[in-house]
């Protein structure tokens, strides 16, 4: 026999998914609702206003330095951004709670709790002393190395990084990323011209527009680069570079 009272309160939580504006803020007021509710509230929509919510109340006992499940409470809010269709749009004030929460959080978690922490700014806009906590951080973690080689745009002070770091060969598994963050119209000066395989790697993963990758990339093909150039071209639907690279082939045959 069904408990009704059981399944009223079930209704009630679901709700939540249909309605978050009117129904979030009755369900949750404490980290311990987050981690109560969290296989319901994984499934909430990717929304600003659903995520500065729960992000408030997770910086909120933060800053009380109330004892709660921080992993599990940043693993609701990953879930809730990770699975939104591409990187979601939040609001700067909804970016800054996210980075605050990550800034306190990211060196004190275990490993699982770390990632989680990561996804929330993954993909954003960061105002220049955020930038700056993390070039001044990163050799802490993978996690603040990570965030500034995946940064979003171009963006002048993470350059000015990128090129002291790759100069001092710090991180050799991961120059191809550091050099694609110092492309902004052409390849920078100091950077190795031998491996041409690099290069073209670091253009396709530059901050440029994709005519701007094309015509750089382009400047830099030689048929003996055909499958990585092949591979460029088809993933970023560049037709005129594949024409270039079949002429180039064909030129080359003939003679």
């Amino acid at each position: 026999m069904l408990d009704s009272n059981k399944l009223k309160q079930k209704v009630e939580t679901y709700e939540v998914l249909f309605e978050p504006s009117k129904f979030l803020p009755k369900l949750v007021k404490s980290p311990q609702d987050i981690c109560e509710f969290k296989t319901v509230l994984k499934c909430l929509p990717c929304t600003d206003e659903t995520v500065s919510y729960l992000a408030n109340i997770i910086l909120g006992a933060i800053s009380a330095r109330k004892r709660f499940r921080k992993v599990e409470c940043l693993k609701v809010l990953r879930s809730i951004i990770k699975y939104s269709q591409g990187v979601p749009h939040f609001e700067s004030a909804t970016i800054r709670l996210l980075f605050r929460i990550y800034m306190n959080l990211i060196f004190d978690l275990s490993e699982d709790g770390q990632w989680a922490a990561s996804i929330l700014i993954k993909g954003q806009l960061l105002e220049n002393s955020e930038i700056q906590w993390l070039i001044q951080n990163y050799k802490q973690s993978v996690h603040p190395l990570n965030r500034l080689l995946l940064y979003p745009e171009y963006h002048p002070a993470i350059a000015v990084w990128a090129e002291e770091v790759y100069k001092t060969h710090e991180f050799p598994d991961r120059e191809t990323e550091l050099i694609s963050l110092c492309i902004q119209k052409d390849l920078p000066p100091f950077v190795d011209q031998v491996n041409n395989e690099q290069l073209l790697n670091a253009v396709s993963r530059s901050r440029l527009t994709n005519a701007e990758k094309e015509a750089l990339l382009i400047k830099l093909a030689h048929p003996e680069n055909f499958d990585i150039l092949v591979n460029i071209a088809i993933n970023f639907q560049m037709k005129s570079l594949f024409q270039y690279i079949k002429r180039e082939v064909e030129t080359k045959i003939a003679a």
